[in-house]
């Protein structure tokens, strides 16, 4: 039976390991956190492994980590998963990185005869607990159909972009977009109070025309009607991918207007606290500007 080894039991990790372990795969998870450990033992799966026997045990080693700095650690660093991973084996990482990082983990792995992805993830915490996640890969045509049985498991919508970091760069496009819609969600409904109207009913209206967005629906129903602020997504987590998909505008050259009055929007609104809370928060922060 294939061993499937994944690194990184957050809150999209989890359930994306725990569909894979119902898929009927022999999965061993691998956290800092050993609480997440004992949580997916109790699901089913196996864990409590030093991280060398974890990844030297496993064909396949899935990461889903939370900065690049941590990606950069656990694959390329010292005692990472490129120094015990066999060969012949399969690295996929699902995390929101740099693309430039990605071509430098591709390199060392084929030194060492191992196979390697970039897999980020949209869809949050829903589509990662549903198995519906959208997954844009970028990697060799053959290491994309090797992987094609596990993707499927855990998303609905899987694209091969193209060859190594291009998945990344839909990512970061996708997250510059939810960046966008987020800071138009929190001043709309602002604006919406400071002029007297209801925030239900300026939902439901917009929610009937073009006004309407994923973003919208999951802001205002799952957080802000709701006074929660837990996070599903941490905004500091987005800033961190609008930090990326502004690195990667200056590397394509491309001269964005709104892009970088919307990250300075969103470091602010880090810098006034709301950085472990969910990126909706940002709603909090434009009504705290007043």
């Amino acid at each position: 039976m294939t061993t499937l080894g994944f690194i990184g039991l957050g809150n999209m990790g989890m359930p994306m390991a725990h569909n894979l372990l119902k898929a009927g795969y022999d999965v061993v998870g691998y956290n800092r956190s050993k609480e997440k450990e004992k949580t997916f033992e109790q699901l089913g799966g196996r864990a409590g492994l030093e991280f060398e026997e974890l990844v030297q045990s496993s064909d396949v080693i899935m990461t889903c980590l939370p900065m690049p700095e941590d990606v950069e650690q656990v694959i390329l660093g010292q005692n990472g998963v490129l120094d015990y991973a066999k060969e012949g084996a399969l690295v996929i990482d699902f995390s929101t990185v740099s693309p430039t990082l990605h071509v430098r983990i591709e390199r060392q792995a084929e030194m060492s005869g191992v196979m390697y992805l970039d897999a980020p993830i949209s869809g949050g915490t829903t589509g990662a607990e549903a198995g519906t996640l959208a997954i844009m890969v970028g990697g060799r045509e053959q290491t994309f159909e090797k992987a094609k049985p596990y993707f499927d498991v855990v998303g609905a919508n899987v694209t091969h972009c193209g060859p190594i970091g291009q998945g990344t760069k839909v990512k970061l496009l996708n997250q510059y977009m939810v960046g966008l819609h987020t800071a138009a969600v929190g001043e709309t409904l602002h604006m919406a109070e400071k002029s007297g109207l209801d925030r239900d009913l300026v939902y439901n209206v917009l929610s009937n025309g073009f006004g309407q967005s994923k973003i919208f629906d999951r802001h205002y129903k799952q957080f802000i009607a709701e006074n929660k602020d837990e996070p599903g997504f941490a905004l500091e987590l987005l800033l961190k991918d609008l930090r990326l998909a502004e690195e990667m505008a200056k590397d394509a050259d491309a001269r964005l207007s709104a892009g970088p009055i919307v990250l300075d929007l969103f470091k602010a609104a880090e810098e006034n606290g709301y950085g472990s809370k969910d990126m909706s928060a940002l709603y909090q922060h434009v009504k705290d500007k007043e």
